[in-house]
């Protein structure tokens, strides 16, 4: 690198030497010209990408402790610590993101009814663990209790997955019933159990473990005397 003044070469050397060690006035004071914020930029690490596993990480997040309404793009933004820009480009509109979320809060709940502590009968521990999580998780249980507007399966698609399969397995235990019967006892016993969790989450009733458990066994062996 050469520095000319005046139409002469007033000092001469590598890049490194002339930008950190000027030896020339003239050259230190082209040097204090370069203006400082481009230098920064360059020096500035990039920007990290925002995922979409990321943004459905902190919604779910944010709807466990507020509930889906108040999850907007802007506060979601905020929470990220983006723009917007990376929300829309992951979906089209935040009711694509609520579907997401839908079924992220569904596949929490089924897999706490699925590892919940042994409980005797299983029946009882899977309708316990739904109330509980109806309970505890009251907003991610609104959102799945808004079934219809997500055009879910049936309980007859359901049961055919593999964790609809060990869901009825548990209920129906050893009953010697047809298929279609263990169907038929799943449906009523889960609508009872969903009705139940939904009104308590809802603060519609207050029931103590010991009044929910007697309702629960009274109802499964009325149902049982059905099938």
């Amino acid at each position: 690198v050469q520095v000319m003044y005046g139409g002469q070469i007033v000092e001469r050397g590598t890049t490194k030497e002339i930008f950190t060690a000027p030896k020339h006035p003239y050259t230190a004071a082209l040097l204090t010209a370069i203006p400082r914020h481009s230098m920064e930029r360059r020096k500035m690490p990039p920007k990290e990408k925002v995922s979409k596993a990321r943004i459905e990480k902190t919604a779910f997040e944010m709807t466990r402790e507020y509930g889906f309404s108040e999850v907007t793009a802007r506060k979601l933004a905020e929470r990220l610590g983006c723009s917007t820009q990376p929300i829309f480009r992951a979906y089209e509109n935040m009711d694509d993101l609520r579907c997401d979320l839908f079924y992220m809060s569904t596949d929490y709940l089924i897999e706490k009814m699925l590892t919940v502590k042994s409980r005797t009968p299983a029946y009882m521990g899977l309708a316990l663990s739904y109330i509980e999580f109806a309970r505890n998780e009251k907003n991610l249980f609104q959102l799945i209790a808004s079934i219809d507007d997500f055009g879910t399966q049936t309980i007859s698609e359901f049961l055919k997955s593999e964790e609809g399969a060990r869901i009825q397995k548990k209920i129906c235990g050893e009953t010697e019933a047809c298929d279609r019967k263990k169907q038929e006892l799943f449906t009523m016993f889960w609508m009872f159990v969903h009705g139940m969790a939904a009104l308590i989450a809802g603060n519609r009733v207050e029931f103590s473990d010991r009044e929910i458990r007697t309702y629960i066994t009274k109802a499964y062996e009325g149902f049982i005397r059905e099938v």
